[in-house]
């Protein structure tokens, strides 16, 4: 043969179990998906707190009309894509809903609507026909413009609803981000470097 070569014999057991364990750990790397993927719903949970994208771009305000909804509904403080907490959006990414294999880690919400707040987008509304329940005072013969439960009423009345429009503006909340890209590189360093 002619050229260079080198030959690289490794006569040490413990840094040959230490490579022996490495390798294994490789061939199965599901205990490394498993803590990038709980690291990724810690970093959803602070978008969520933080109401921005992973980039920290600030999600869009709320229209004043929802915030005049929430305040009568005292679903106060008033926080973006978090009017339920226990049960809304942010409360649905969590550890049983995270997906974890061999090869892959995948986080993200059974909601529905999870998908509209994160890109954006608009809802149509086709015309419908809709009973409201009012309460009415024979005495003034008027009508409390406020709408009610319909056990709490005494008059009923139907009302079309003409077709409309809905528009959402993106909210991203999942993704990695730079922050998120350094701290993966460090799991995967302890996780391969743990004996």
């Amino acid at each position: 043969m002619t050229g260079i070569s080198i030959t690289v014999e490794i006569d040490n057991a413990e840094l040959r179990a230490k490579l022996e364990n490495m390798i294994a750990r490789m061939e199965k790397p599901i205990g490394f998906y498993k803590n990038v993927g709980e690291q990724l719903l810690n970093s959803t949970r602070d978008n969520f707190e933080s109401e921005s994208s992973p980039e920290g771009v600030p999600w869009a305000q709320l229209k004043p009309a929802t915030i005049r909804a929430r305040e009568r509904r005292k679903q106060t403080p008033i926080k973006i894509l978090q009017a339920t907490r226990n049960t809304g959006l942010m409360a649905s990414i969590n550890k049983r809903t995270m997906e974890v294999a061999d090869d892959q880690v995948r986080i993200g919400s059974p909601k529905e609507y999870a998908a509209i707040h994160q890109l954006g987008g608009t809802i149509k509304k086709a015309a419908r026909t809709a009973t409201i329940y009012q309460s009415y005072d024979k005495k003034t013969d008027t009508f409390d413009p406020t709408f009610r439960k319909k056990s709490r009423s005494n008059f009923a009345s139907d009302v079309t609803i003409p077709a409309h429009e809905i528009t959402i503006p993106a909210r991203p909340f999942l993704g990695v981000s730079k922050e998120d890209e350094v701290i993966i590189i460090e799991i995967a360093d302890a996780w391969l470097n743990d004996t």
